[in-house]
């Protein structure tokens, strides 16, 4: 290492970026060691996007591809400049080409999940974050995503449990999320308790606390969209939690096992609520995991 390569790096650790970008240019240009250019270029231009340079950035990132087409690096770091700048469809195809070039680096996939979200590609996404996951259980931005995602799907739970992870391996920004979750689950609070209110009104006996004929005329006799959506995504939520407690292993430990007892048996009566309202069987042989009904009760009953 040459001095002025020791002095590139120096500064672009302290996140000296003005320093640092001529440096690894000039160091970039001093050495014979293609790998190495390589290397300084990609820091060079992750430090251009850092600055807002995002033009200069791409074409740093370009004239590395010009010498290695292959470099899954800067095909990556690439399509991070593109998410920067708005061009979603680039960016995911930078990170895609960069996971086919290293499959077993997690970073292009936690980059593609971020970029389906914002495409709002859920699906996508989800697969990504979970082969992300595998490979790098200790990511923040993973988990972060995670939770993103799975709060999309209304599954709410495991996206609080999925933020938890995100701050217990150092993510800073959990209170932006924390707050959508918080938000989506007073509005399945909402919707849980408008169905309460119409049921209640339903069974009520004419004349008791309604009008003339029976019917509160502030209760809708209709159900709406947003209960059909509730019960799809709770109806998800239960599915998931039923797979990971009939599936898990004595190992998993007892306190695994009875937390996600605990949240099916506060879903279960949710489900079978708007079920019901909605005119649907409250449980189905279709209910099953592993030959355990999970809308049953512990022991088979309806409940």
């Amino acid at each position: 290492m040459n001095a002025t390569h020791a002095k590139a790096l120096e500064a672009y650790e302290n996140k000296n970026f003005e320093q640092a970008i001529p440096l690894l240019r000039d160091a970039a240009e001093e050495t014979a060691d293609p790998a190495l250019r390589e290397r300084l270029l990609i820091k060079c231009g992750v430090a251009l996007d850092d600055l807002g340079r995002h033009a200069e950035a791409l074409e740093t990132l370009k004239e590395v591809l010009e010498i290695n087409g292959d470099s899954a690096a800067a095909w990556n770091n690439l399509g991070i400049v593109c998410q920067h700048i708005g061009k979603l469809d680039e960016a995911r195809a930078a990170f895609e080409r960069a996971y086919r070039l290293n499959p077993e680096q997690a970073d292009p996939l936690i980059n593609l999940g971020s970029v389906c979200l914002r495409q709002s590609d859920p699906g996508n996404a989800l697969q990504y974050l979970q082969l992300a996951v595998e490979l790098l259980p200790g990511h923040p931005a993973v988990h972060a995503n995670l939770a993103l995602t799975y709060a999309v799907f209304g599954r709410l739970e495991e996206a609080e449990d999925a933020l938890r992870l995100a701050i217990l391996y150092g993510f800073e920004q959990a209170p932006v999320i924390e707050e959508k979750i918080n938000a989506m689950k007073k509005v399945r609070e909402e919707i849980i308790a408008q169905v309460q209110l119409r049921a209640s009104a339903e069974n009520a006996a004419p004349g008791e606390e309604t009008g003339e004929d029976g019917d509160d005329a502030s209760v809708q006799p209709q159900a709406s969209a947003g209960e059909m959506e509730l019960l799809v995504q709770l109806e998800n939520e239960m599915y998931s939690l039923a797979e990971r407690r009939f599936a898990a292993e004595p190992a998993a430990g007892a306190e695994e096992r009875a937390r996600l007892t605990a949240r099916m048996d506060a879903l279960r009566p949710q489900i079978r609520l708007l079920r019901r309202t909605l005119g649907m069987e409250e449980i189905t042989e279709s209910d099953t995991v592993m030959g355990i009904n999970y809308m049953r009760d512990d022991n088979g009953n309806r409940g």
